[in-house]
């Protein structure tokens, strides 16, 4: 069971860029129009939950949809965002 203290904290860019380049690297060649979606802050849940989440990506014939889930569940116990405090 991961606890906030096994994570590393990162801005939000820069989770979205690991990603990003993740999902580039995962992404079927056939296709070119899925993006990961923006990460943003968020409360945790729950003591072991990261504090950040995605919208739902879009579903892709090509299997997108998942690969965004599958890494999601990779960089949640990895990572916690800092929050950005409204200006």
């Amino acid at each position: 069971m991961t606890n906030t203290a096994d994570r590393t904290t990162i801005s939000g860019t820069q989770l979205y860029a690991i990603f990003d380049r993740e999902f580039k690297n995962l992404r079927p060649s056939a296709c070119t129009r899925c993006n990961v979606p923006l990460p943003y802050w968020r409360n945790p849940p729950d003591d072991v939950s990261a504090n950040w989440h995605i919208g739902t990506p879009a579903e892709c014939k090509q299997g997108c949809h998942l690969i965004i889930a599958e890494l999601l569940a990779r960089l949640w116990t990895r990572y916690d965002v800092e929050q950005q405090l409204a200006q």
